[in-house]
Formats: structure tokens, C-alpha cells, sequence
């Protein structure tokens, strides 16, 4: 039997769920140029944010300011790394 350090389990939980270095600066920024407004950053993988809200309201607002938030997101990284954002009522 060998041994996984627990090390690489976080590793590779945090990548399954998104949860990676850029997860942590896009919710950073997220949260600086959105707000909260209800919504909740569940992960983010492949260039798409996964979000969740309760609000339909909260919903329609990020459906129509879509490519707004992705513009002002790419430029605080400086690269186009974010493609898409999808959101889920809860």
C-alpha cells in the first residue's frame, strides 16, 4: 500500500473544484468590481465562472451586464483568461 501526502489530495481536490489560484484572484476582483449582490462564486474552470444566486432579479442583471463584468474582469488580470460566466438560481 503506498502512501498519497495529503498535499497532493488538496491539490487535486482544489483543481476538480475549480478551486485554483486564479479562483481566488477572479473572486478577489469579482468582488471588488460586481459586489455581492447576491450572488455566490462556486468555482471557476476553463475560463467560465460559475455562479449562484437566489434572486431572478440578480440573475437577469448578470445575464445583461455579461460582457460588461468579463471586460472589466480581463482587464484587472491582464490577459483574456475569462470567456463566460454561467449562473444558477438556488
Amino acid at each position: 500500500m503506498s502512501w498519497t501526502r495529503s498535499k497532493e489530495i488538496i491539490s487535486l481536490l482544489k483543481s476538480k473544484l475549480g478551486l485554483d489560484e486564479d479562483f481566488f484572484t477572479v473572486k478577489k476582483i469579482w468582488e471588488k468590481e460586481v459586489g455581492t449582490c447576491g450572488v455566490e462564486i462556486d468555482g471557476y474552470r476553463s475560463g467560465t465562472i460559475f455562479a449562484q444566486t437566489e434572486s431572478s432579479a440578480a440573475n437577469f442583471e448578470l445575464i445583461v451586464r455579461k460582457k460588461e463584468i468579463i471586460k472589466k474582469l480581463n482587464q484587472y488580470i491582464g490577459s483574456s483568461k475569462i470567456k463566460n460566466i454561467k449562473v444558477k438560481i438556488k
